[in-house]
């Protein structure tokens, strides 16, 4: 299986049309505790070169684009878990179609056109969010800004000097967040049930010196993202303690069952 699993090539000099490079040391000190950041660009590996059980996950998905963003993710986070375990692996799928984490490793994944990243860390009852957005999409996101943010977010957004910039930052700590709470509590949690607040960086601050976002409405108040331009891209870091239970302890354990049983 590690044959499939192409090195990340050094960074050649930049060539019109290609994809800028994520500095991983800077995202991965969006994080606290400490992860292991990884990167794959889409077209490095193909689709068919994917292991048969995890190009059935993609199963009526033939959108090229789709497959390339699948591709990188998985290869991304095959990178990732080898850093980390010393062995790649190929991610599976939970019943949700989230991805399925190795017993004993925490992750999270994200991607835009061009990149996946993705982010690991041994699995001490934290679950890890990231999300990765192009700058641009700041603009686009302003013309939804009554789906993004909540009445009171929109409030504070008025006062911003960058209205698309903050609301980027809004939405990225937003999708990190979901993706680092429990499988079991991710039901009904949506732009609108979370409501965060920050302060908005004066002029001329250095844009890659990270943003603290902090939760005061919706799920495990009080949590705080972090948020920072890293090159062309926003990148959003949340990394949640869980809390002992039950419920989380089965969805965690069956989803690392199911992620150990499907490798090949």
């Amino acid at each position: 299986m590690s044959a499939l699993l192409p090195a990340p090539a050094p960074a050649p000099a930049p060539v019109s049309g290609d994809p800028e490079p994520v500095d991983l040391a800077a995202v991965a000190a969006l994080f606290e505790p400490p992860v292991i950041a990884a990167q794959a660009h889409t077209g490095e590996l193909d689709f068919a070169q994917l292991p048969p059980p995890v190009q059935e996950l993609l199963r009526g998905y033939t959108a090229p684009l789709r497959r390339e963003t699948f591709t990188a993710g998985r290869l991304a986070a095959a990178r990732a878990t080898a850093a980390l375990t010393g062995m790649p692996r190929w991610l599976s799928a939970d019943a949700r179609g989230a991805p399925s984490w190795p017993y004993g490793v925490a992750g999270s994944l994200s991607h835009t056109n061009r990149v996946a990243l993705c982010v690991t860390g041994p699995d001490h009852g934290v679950g890890l969010g990231i999300d990765i957005e192009p700058l641009e999409t700041g603009a686009e996101l302003l013309s939804a800004v009554h789906y993004v943010c909540t009445p009171e977010e929109r409030d504070r957004l008025r006062d911003c000097p960058d209205p698309a910039r903050a609301v980027l930052r809004l939405f990225c700590v937003k999708e990190a967040l979901y993706k680092a709470l429990p499988p079991d509590t991710q039901d009904g949690v949506s732009f609108q049930s979370v409501d965060l607040e920050w302060e908005e960086p004066p002029a001329g601050r250095d844009p890659g010196e990270p943003v603290r976002l902090r939760v005061v409405r919706g799920p495990v108040p009080g949590t705080t993202g972090r948020c920072a331009v890293v090159g062309s891209r926003m990148i959003a870091a949340v990394a949640l303690p869980w809390p002992p239970g039950e419920n989380a302890l089965v969805s965690r354990t069956e989803s690392r069952i199911q992620q150990d049983g499907q490798q090949t």
